[in-house]
């Protein structure tokens, strides 16, 4: 683990933890989740931390290459080898900033797959975070793969079990105007026209990063920002109503009328950091 890793600093840290298969158990400082994994295995995940030791407990027998599966997710779900020490030494010139990365680190919770990263990225828009909350726990509970012993417990829904159910995904799941975008970024996973995936490579450059994100319907430029970030890239901003509220309370003296340039600027001094500025900026 990276030195002065938390835990429940990073489960935390970002508000997925609180959209199923996620779910995070303050009184015992526990994350857990249902995972489908290769062998076909559908297992419930507990996530703990006991000094410098990361704990996955699984309530199933798992093979070698499944248990292999489970460290690479939790890897990149808990970003175990991102280097943020650039944005650490750049912290200790503000200590009002510095003390609200401290727990976390810098390190933003996501997802395993880029495809379920996608799917709740589209369902924070144009709505309020309960509406995006119970769209989500009515995704997986619908089309997510059910735990063998506990039916409700159930896992992230494939692409390929969201692309196959359409009528269920729009009369059960009901995600209004987002059924078509999901439906079809489903559809071209399964059918192997889109591999999102591959874009967790690190090879694209953030504007290529930026334009791929864009293509994929739903994905306007708040929701492109937002993926960059769960890719590691942290120069853009994504512009929503709470950023434009905290930036004109903190830094334009309450300003209605603000250019979107203006509220980029508190923060451009960060270059390549300043999504995780912002992130942290205290309110």
């Amino acid at each position: 683990m990276p030195a002065g890793f938390s835990l429940p600093g990073v489960a935390t840290s970002h508000g997925w933890y609180a959209l199923a298969p996620y779910r995070w158990e303050a009184a015992t400082l526990t994350l857990h989740r249902v995972e489908a994994l290769p062998s076909g295995v559908v297992a419930h995940l507990e996530i703990t931390q006991d000094g410098e030791t990361l704990c996955v407990r699984s309530d199933k027998e798992l093979t070698a290459a499944d248990i292999g599966e489970v460290a690479n997710r939790v890897r990149w779900c808990l970003r175990l080898d991102e280097d943020l020490s650039e944005f650490g030494e750049l912290c200790a010139a503000d200590p009002e900033l510095c003390a609200s990365v401290q727990p976390s680190g810098g390190r933003l919770l996501r997802c395993p797959t880029l495809w379920e990263d996608v799917v709740k990225t589209i369902l924070t828009t144009n709505t309020t975070w309960a509406q995006t909350k119970a769209m989500a726990a009515r995704l997986v509970a619908v089309l997510g793969a059910p735990h063998p012993d506990a039916p409700s417990l159930r896992s992230f829904p494939t692409p390929e079990a969201v692309a196959s159910n359409e009528e269920t995904l729009v009369a059960q799941v009901r995600l209004g105007y987002r059924n078509a975008s999901v439906l079809k970024i489903g559809r071209d996973i399964a059918s192997g026209a889109l591999d999102l995936e591959a874009l967790k490579s690190g090879e694209l450059s953030t504007p290529e990063l930026r334009k791929r994100l864009l293509s994929l319907p739903g994905v306007g430029p708040y929701a492109a920002a937002t993926l960059l970030m769960i890719l590691g890239r942290y120069d853009e901003l994504a512009v929503d109503t709470e950023l434009r509220a905290h930036v004109r309370r903190k830094y334009l003296g309450g300003a209605v009328e603000t250019a979107e340039k203006q509220l980029r600027e508190p923060y451009e001094k960060w270059g390549r950091w300043r999504y995780l500025a912002y992130w942290f900026d205290p309110r």
